[in-house]
């Protein structure tokens, strides 16, 4: 390599730039408890994202209302409680475990109990099942066998 080369090289290394160190970032305290807050309420615009990860406007007024109740020192199910009434109860993503929302918490084990006895019902109606040995018996197949096959 020659020494225009090298030097080429050289200039082309320290002219790379070299990665900045990280800062660390502080949050507020209250900020992770608004987030998981914010994980379980639906947003109503978006009703398959929670208010956290939505970009709506209804959703952002909400996080401003969550923020501004944890800083007044509100509980978690007080804050629910408010949402809840405001929104009524479309707006947990996890529907309560009461009322109408116990259908919902049961109805999966419901569905595969149903399913478990439909296939159940239908082996029973097949009945036991037969092996090669039990259809094939030896015996040459004429007419009067197939009047014995017939129902």
């Amino acid at each position: 390599m020659s020494r225009a080369a090298r030097l080429a090289l050289l200039a082309a290394l320290l002219a790379t730039p070299l990665p900045a160190p990280a800062q660390v970032v502080s949050e507020a305290p209250e900020e992770a408890r608004v987030r998981e807050l914010a994980r379980t309420l639906r947003c109503p615009v978006c009703q398959s994202e929670s208010i956290l990860e939505s970009r709506a406007g209804t959703a952002q007024e909400m996080m401003v209302l969550l923020r501004e109740m944890v800083a007044a020192g509100q509980g978690d199910t007080e804050i629910a409680e408010f949402f809840r009434t405001r929104y009524g109860d479309f707006v947990m993503l996890a529907p309560p475990r009461e009322g109408a929302g116990r259908i919902i918490w049961a109805l999966p084990l419901i569905l595969v109990l149903l399913g478990a006895g439909v296939f159940a019902a239908g082996l029973r109606r097949r009945g036991p099942a037969r092996t090669p040995a039990d259809t094939v018996t030896g015996k040459p197949l004429d007419a009067a066998r197939l009047r014995e096959m017939e129902p």
